[in-house]
């Protein structure tokens, strides 16, 4: 395995790296217009993708390059691969030497620069031009770019096959399970016969207990290792890891959020033992479920995504008022059994769609076909 610290590392300023370094335009979100085009803001999750829009004459667009947010997640860098609008929040650097290798190494290293801004102190151009960052270099003192790129395709070749290695021991495992479940009921049990079910609206509070999260102040916390759950709209909900909250909720569970950074209304599957904001309500099954069920459910709530935000919040009576479609049994109970089957048949076809990307591109851009998986219809 190649290293880090087998180099040496020098100092450089962006603009000796980044030839190209240019802000987006200011576009209010009444402006947006719906469309394709990815629009990068200042949020950490999702490559900064916070809307799809349209390109205009009002708009500013890059592509190939790294994106670094100006404020909100003040120094969070990806590389975007991809055509996108730029909102103000963000400023876009090109490098002329850097392929995506390269461009993935200088977003890490510029992503370490993060902790040195803030809501109070973010990145104008101005401290753009006066940042330094730490790269490895030559004997010539010059940008090590091919260690860089070298260094990536490793890492991503070693991440790839420890995923693919544990994507065939989760199919293994699905398929064993619906095997013991019946194969052929869960063949039958598709997508198309979700829309021919029977579905009706079932009160959240009639099969789960409610537990709004305790943690009112967070920056207090010290780092730890359980779990905390905030009210954010991607990552499942985790803010961090910290000690001694005031109330651990048992894992297994759903935790709803009840308003937040456009995320109020989300719903995600908690397997672990974790801490609450008090922004986020756990929901606790009054029987038995398995997680296939409850990440079905998760999705069903997560409707509600866009209906609550800032000016509607999913207050505890609300919640108790909340009714979701669920699909339901001849006697119009909520069908668990079919939930369950559905839930390990969506999860196992993701897998193998996950080894099937892997299959047909590597790090080199050359494709593998002779080891794709058949995927079964959803």
């Amino acid at each position: 395995m190649m290293r880090l610290d087998d180099r040496e590392w020098k100092d450089f300023p962006i603009p000796v790296i980044f030839q190209r370094i240019q802000r987006g335009k200011r576009l209010k979100n009444a402006d947006h217009i719906v469309g394709n085009m990815p629009y990068v803001s200042s949020t950490a999750n999702n490559n900064g993708v916070d809307d799809y829009i349209e390109a205009s004459a009002e708009t500013r667009s890059f592509k190939n390059c790294i994106s670094l947010a100006n404020s909100g997640s003040v120094g969070t860098a990806f590389y975007e691969p991809f055509e996108f609008v730029a909102s103000d929040h963000v400023t876009s650097l090109k490098c002329q030497k850097a392929n995506k290798y390269i461009y993935l190494f200088l977003a890490t290293v510029l992503e370490c620069q993060s902790s040195n801004f803030n809501f109070n102190r973010e990145i104008n151009d101005l401290r753009i031009k006066k940042m330094r960052i730490m790269l490895p270099t030559t004997d010539d003192d010059q940008p090590d770019y091919q260690f860089m790129e070298d260094y990536i395709r490793e890492l991503m070749s070693v991440k790839k096959e420890r995923f693919r290695q544990y994507a065939e021991k989760r199919i293994k495992s699905l398929e064993a399970s619906l095997d013991r479940l019946g194969l052929d009921v869960a063949r039958q049990e598709n997508s198309d016969q979700r829309k021919s079910r029977e579905w009706k609206p079932i009160s959240i509070s009639s099969i789960f207990e409610f537990a709004r999260g305790r943690e009112n102040n967070m920056a207090m916390l010290d780092t730890g290792d359980t779990p905390l759950i905030s009210a954010k709209n991607g990552n499942n909900g985790l803010k961090g890891f910290v000690n001694t909250p005031k109330k651990a909720i048992p894992g297994h569970c759903i935790t709803l959020n009840n308003d937040g950074d456009g995320g109020a209304g989300l719903a995600y599957y908690q397997p672990f033992s974790m801490a609450l904001d008090t922004h986020v309500t756990a929901l606790i099954p009054k029987i038995k479920m398995t997680q296939w069920v409850m990440l079905f459910i998760s999705e069903c709530l997560s409707g509600l995504h866009g209906f609550f935000g800032h000016g509607l919040s999913i207050s505890n009576d609300r919640a108790k008022n909340i009714k979701i479609m669920l699909p339901v049994t001849d006697d119009g109970q909520p069908d668990y059994d079919f939930m369950d089957l559905f839930g390990r048949k969506m999860m196992l076809n993701k897998y193998k769609q996950y080894l099937n990307f892997l299959a047909l591109s590597d790090t080199s851009g050359t494709t593998k076909n002779e080891n794709a998986v058949t995927i079964d219809k959803i």
